[in-house]
Formats: C-alpha cells, structure tokens, sequence
C-alpha cells in the first residue's frame, strides 16, 4: 500500500517539478496535504476492527477531504491516473481490513 502512496505522491510532484511557481495550480504542500489524508485514512482503518458502516463513514470523510483539496487547487491535483491509484489505495486498504464492497465505493461521493 505504501508503494502505491509513493506513486501517487511522485505523479502529483512530477507535475510541478521544473514549473514555473506562479504557474502551477497546486503546491509540493498540497501534495502532502493529500498523501496525509490517505495516511491517515489507512492509520484510522487499522486502529480498530471495522464493520462495512464504519468502514464507509471513513471512506466517505476521506473523499469529501479529497474533494475540499482538489477543489482548492483547481481541480488539477488529482487527475485520471491518481485517481484510479487513490481508488486502489482505498480499496486495499478496506480489503485489509476485511471489509469488502460491491464496485467502486467511493463513487457515490468522489467529484475527481
């Protein structure tokens, strides 16, 4: 799961890595506001034995935060290729937790 963090984190610093400051939509500090959020998500999931409604309040106040983030860096922090990584960072991190859902789970919520 970390590794898939460290992809996530490299695409997203890719991105800004070279540009000009004033150029870019999003910040190094926004990128580690996100893989803190992710961090976070992960820590909260294995603190405790979950059930499918706990598992889903987290997963929901995840990708809302996800969503309040990229909203503020102009819709550009978190394109069609982390977003697919974040789904399956989610995804693995509720498998380990022995909880398991029918399709996307964040769907409902998710606006990246």
């Amino acid at each position: 799961m970390k590794n898939l963090l460290k992809v996530i984190q490299y695409d997203m610093l890719d991105f800004i890595e070279g540009e000009d400051e004033n150029e870019t939509v999003y910040s190094a500090e926004d990128v580690t506001l996100c893989i803190t959020s992710l961090l976070e998500f992960m820590s909260v999931m294995e603190a405790e034995v979950q059930t499918i409604d706990s598992a889903k309040e987290h997963i929901e106040s995840l990708v809302l935060s996800l969503n309040s983030l990229n909203h503020q860096c102009g819709d550009c922090l978190i394109e069609k290729g982390q977003s697919e990584d974040i789904c399956q960072f989610i995804q693995q991190v509720i498998s380990a937790a022995n909880i398991e859902f029918i399709g996307d789970v964040t769907e409902q919520w998710r606006e990246w």
